[in-house]
């Protein structure tokens, strides 16, 4: 069985690390009520007997395009509620598949549920495969007995994200190629024009004008770390030493948000990014409506259905705000009040699902919450998509307006000059 770690902490507030061989993440969260504790995050560390050749197979096993995945969880949704068994279904989607990288991951799941393992437990083995989401989205259907139902949703949550993702690329690609092209015209320039123009104003001693000034600065920062030697050797290093800073940044970061702390601070910075930020907040919202009408429609306990939730939100500080929401639940308030009180979820998150609590029409609410966000998460990217390009189009003339002052602006000083004398 999977190893999980986890932090929780007991009744006194103290924090308890530890780790658990458990069957999922809500086995977990399970025994550790049991013995009084309050998970705070669980993680998948890895399975019992993985060599260390099969783990780095795994981590460098290649994704399955977004497509593929979407088409094979609609597929699979519709064969389970056709009460089809998970191994023959498997059977035939592993055949069918397009996807070789998918084809190889469902043959090794149907092996592991031959051998007595759950579905979730199979398909956690495969990471690249099958996110984070995906698995506990699994885990949520079944713990609850709707596989069917949460597939079909999280089909339409991959389907929605991909669309987004798309039309998010699609909008920063114009604005990406502009940065590239102005960072090598700034470059091009700095070494090669303002150091010619720089000795000509050199020699007649004229005081420069600050656009021109700070050309020359960029100049000389950007020819400094060759200028005093005449070995290519030593100019070619000089980008590869760059390079490799910036290569060593992105692998620390990289290192640090695989941490408990480092995915905490990550999961919340996304909330706070410029315009990036508003677009997450609206799809965490919109797959965190889904999930809860899908589970509440089964019929679980709302405590339950809060835990699975937590799970399957894709956030360790939305999933620590919903542990608060779970405790103000037991205390009487209600999964609205919860809401209302949480400096994450917007107010009419609150306020529809108090509407339906009252009168008794939750799952209505919801899935106006649903229509609601995914309207909103559409609308702010084609608004976004027709902001860039005269913004970036600004941007574009004032960098290229400043590097024809920094070299035209001395020259008019220099007639002046000269008219002045003669």
């Amino acid at each position: 069985m999977p190893i999980y770690i986890y932090k929780a902490v007991d009744s006194k507030g103290k924090t308890v690390k530890g780790e658990l061989e458990a069957a999922s993440e809500l086995d977990v969260s399970t025994q550790l009520a049991k013995i009084g504790l309050l998970p705070i995050s669980i993680g998948f560390k890895e399975e019992k007997g993985f060599t260390f050749w099969e783990r780095l197979v795994k981590k460098r096993a290649r994704k399955v395009s977004s497509q593929h995945l979407i088409v094979f969880t609609r597929q699979f949704a519709t064969i389970v509620r056709a009460a089809v068994p998970i191994v023959e279904g498997l059977g035939v989607l592993a055949e069918q598949s397009e996807d070789a990288n998918l084809r190889a991951a469902l043959n090794q799941i149907i092996h592991d549920i031959e051998e007595g393992k759950k579905l979730s437990e199979a398909m956690s083995k495969h990471p690249r495969v099958f996110s984070e989401l995906y698995v506990n989205t699994v885990i949520a259907g079944e713990a609850g007995g709707v596989l069917d139902k949460v597939l079909l949703r999280l089909a339409d949550v991959l389907e929605e994200e991909r669309e987004t993702l798309a039309s998010l690329a699609t909008a920063f690609r114009y604005p990406i190629m502009v940065v590239i092209a102005l960072i090598i015209a700034v470059v091009i320039f700095s070494v090669r024009v303002v150091p010619a123009f720089a000795k000509i104003y050199a020699g007649f001693k004229a005081q420069l004008p600050l656009p021109t000034q700070m050309m020359i600065l960029m100049s000389n920062a950007l020819q400094g770390p060759w200028r005093s030697s005449q070995s290519t050797f030593l100019k070619i290093s000089w980008y590869f030493i760059l390079l490799g800073m910036v290569g060593g940044i992105f692998f620390i970061f990289k290192l640090f948000i695989s941490t408990p702390k480092g995915r905490l601070w990550w999961d919340g910075l996304k909330f706070k990014m410029i315009i990036i930020g508003g677009v997450y907040n609206k799809m965490v919202m919109l797959r965190f409506a889904s999930m809860l009408n899908v589970l509440y429609q089964a019929g679980l306990p709302i405590l339950r259905i809060l835990d699975i939730v937590k799970i399957t939100i894709g956030n360790m500080v939305l999933a620590q705000e919903i542990d608060r929401i779970k405790r103000d639940v037991a205390d009487g308030k209600g999964v609205s009040g919860g809401v209302l009180g949480s400096r994450l979820f917007p107010r009419l998150v609150g306020y529809m699902i108090s509407v339906g609590e009252k009168s008794g029409s939750l799952s209505i609410m919801l899935d106006s919450l649903c229509d609601y966000f995914n309207l909103e998460v559409r609308t702010t990217v084609r608004t976004l998509t027709s902001l860039i390009e005269p913004i970036m189009t600004l941007i574009l003339a004032v960098v290229v307006a400043f590097m024809a002052l920094s070299v035209f602006l001395p020259m008019w000083n220099l007639l002046q000059v000269f008219r002045q004398g003669v």
